[in-house]
């Protein structure tokens, strides 16, 4: 075996460790206050991809904002409702697994967050009236920037390894809790699911159990994929044992 094959197998398997330890630990400190605004970015991705889907559907985007409570809205007219519906939950896991996979090499980190940047200024600008929610969106961007061009080699990754893992598992979470979950059912609150099942006549509960395989599938895969270590011919693929 290589030297170039032993650091692909000394990566692959550090990179497997980080991401159970991140795992492991999101979960057990679920609750605590500094995870907040990465919960608060998931849900301006929630929201984001309702908006960016009726744009792309031909409608219109009348408000988007978000609250200190996790909470938040996208009002909007025209459009595909079918796919607007089914944007928030899966496009708002889409993303998380995108920052996660991008964490494992420096041309992706930039290219990515680069291009989240620029789709986060231009709805702070074009679609997000609220004041609160506006700062906090460009904040996001001016974060993605900064880990894009000025973070060291180390930190980059490792961080959005971090919030990419956490973005999904709250995605994951929030469908769960949203439209499964008992006390989901106790309080009658409308949510996707609900909207997406006046729409289809399909039941809520098996529009989030849908939902639900569909991002615990993709999260699975985006995990794999963010393990991957370049190969010689520059095509990612996993250590060999």
């Amino acid at each position: 075996m290589s030297s170039r094959d032993k650091d692909g197998d000394a990566l692959y398997f550090w990179r497997i460790m980080l991401q159970i330890v991140l795992i492991i630990g999101a979960i057990a400190c679920w609750h605590l206050p500094f995870l907040i605004p990465i919960k608060l970015m998931v849900v301006l991705l929630h929201e984001l991809s309702h908006g960016l889907m009726a744009l792309a559907t031909g409608g219109e985007v009348h408000n988007l904002y978000i609250t200190t409570h996790e909470t938040g809205a996208c009002q909007t007219s025209g459009g595909n409702d079918f796919l607007i519906i089914s944007a928030g939950y899966l496009g708002s896991m889409f993303f998380g697994g995108l920052i996660l996979t991008c964490s494992r090499s420096r041309p992706q980190i930039a290219v990515t967050c680069f291009t989240m940047a620029c789709v986060l200024f231009w709805a702070a600008f074009k679609i997000i009236p609220d004041p609160y929610s506006k700062k906090f969106t460009m904040g996001v961007g001016a974060v993605a920037i900064g880990l894009g061009i000025f973070s060291p080699p180390i930190i980059a990754p490792l961080f959005l390894r971090t919030v990419g893992t956490i973005s999904c598992l709250y995605a994951l979470i929030d469908i769960y809790s949203d439209t499964l979950s008992h006390a989901a059912h106790l309080s009658g609150l409308r949510s996707d699911a609900t909207a997406f099942s006046e729409l289809t006549g399909v039941s809520a509960s098996t529009v989030g159990m849908c939902w639900l395989a569909i991002s615990a599938a993709y999260f699975f895969i985006t995990i794999k994929t963010s393990l991957l270590v370049p190969s010689r011919s520059g095509q990612a693929q996993p250590a060999n044992g």
